[in-house]
């Protein structure tokens, strides 16, 4: 009898240690799933951290952009409407400088008259820029201030008392603007009170051909004695 009991305690410890085991087996069973769910936590939330770490650069780059547009399309609204100001502006530049001409002394009259034109042109022309425009326009300006600065001699057409002649002219920058036959045997100036040509005493006649000289570089440069016209009176 206490052999049966015996017996039977064992086989319930034994029963009990199986049972321990496999509570323990299972214990640990859950454990590494705990454990593997924990790091799969952990690395979907540093996922997240780091999306929304992307997602919170993403939306200031987007700022940043939408600033960088706003800013360019005001800079954009400027600058049409500079351009919108410039350009009369600019065609009344060139309108000025065809007055000037036409009321100026008349040397090269086809070469400033047709620089003119041509601007004009240009002016009317959609596929040429505003700063384009305003270039030539302010590079003619140049030109025509240059001209008060140097002396030319050239040869071209004059029109006294009805009659076309060819010569040659000495502009002495915007002083005084001469004329001598190609013979030789006349010479005048532009008088620009009286608006015409007027002819000079033979007494220039040595001074004229010398300063037509110098200003071909034909000679050195030197001191001539040629006639000054008064100022104009512009009262």
């Amino acid at each position: 009898m206490a052999q049966d009991e015996l017996q039977e305690a064992i086989s319930t410890q034994a029963k009990t240690q199986q049972a321990s085991a496999e509570v323990q087996e299972r214990i640990n069973e859950l454990d590494d799933d705990t454990r593997e769910m924990l790091n799969e936590y952990r690395e979907t939330m540093a996922q997240v951290t780091d999306l929304e770490a992307y997602n919170q650069q993403l939306g200031r780059l987007v700022v940043t952009q939408k600033v960088e547009i706003a800013d360019f399309e005001r800079q954009f609204q400027e600058i049409e409407t500079t351009k919108r100001q410039i350009l009369p502006l600019i065609i009344r530049m060139l309108e000025v400088l065809d007055e000037f001409v036409s009321i100026d002394m008349p040397f090269l009259p086809r070469e400033r008259s047709l620089r003119v034109a041509e601007l004009g042109k240009l002016m009317a022309r959609p596929d040429v820029l505003t700063s384009e425009k305003y270039r030539r326009v302010s590079e003619a300006y140049q030109i025509e201030l240059d001209y008060g600065h140097t002396i030319e001699g050239y040869e071209g057409e004059i029109d006294v008392d009805g009659e076309i002649r060819t010569v040659a002219f000495l502009r002495y920058g915007r002083l005084g603007l001469y004329y001598m036959t190609l013979d030789g045997l006349e010479i005048g100036h532009w008088d620009k009170v009286q608006d015409s040509w007027i002819t000079l005493d033979d007494d220039y006649r040595y001074s004229l051909d010398r300063a037509m000289r110098i200003a071909r570089k034909q000679l050195p440069p030197d001191l001539t004695r040629l006639p000054i016209p008064a100022p104009e009176d512009r009262t």
